[in-house]
């Protein structure tokens, strides 16, 4: 039976709040780095976060054009009928009222309409 080696508290607590990143990357990249390394004297964790803050905007960007893009497509909305503004169908008691309102009211598909 293996004995595991004996850590001490600290590095216990380290390893906790500083988790270990592996990761395999082609030759050409693991050159890239190194050289990175060497000419800006940054360790690749500081590469690592530097490259994270400009690439955070972007995916946030990307994020947002699709959210809005669906939004558009999916949202379900309706004028007041005393000021004629937008309202968004949001809440699921809203949402049921509607259905059972076009069904009472017979609406259906135009496929089905045409069977």
């Amino acid at each position: 039976m293996k004995k595991k080696k004996h850590q001490p508290p600290s590095r216990i607590r380290y390893n906790k709040t500083h988790p270990t990143v592996s990761i395999r990357v082609s030759r050409d990249l693991y050159d890239e780095l190194k050289d990175l390394r060497e000419k800006s004297g940054k360790s690749l964790g500081d590469i690592l976060r530097e490259a994270l803050s400009k690439q955070a905007p972007s995916a946030n960007k990307a994020f947002q054009r699709g959210f809005d893009k669906a939004r558009r497509q999916f949202v379900v909305t309706y004028r007041c009928s005393r000021c004629g503004g937008i309202i968004e169908v949001t809440n699921n008691q809203e949402k049921q009222e509607i259905a059972d309102y076009m069904r009472s009211e017979g609406w259906l598909h135009t496929s089905c309409l045409l069977k």
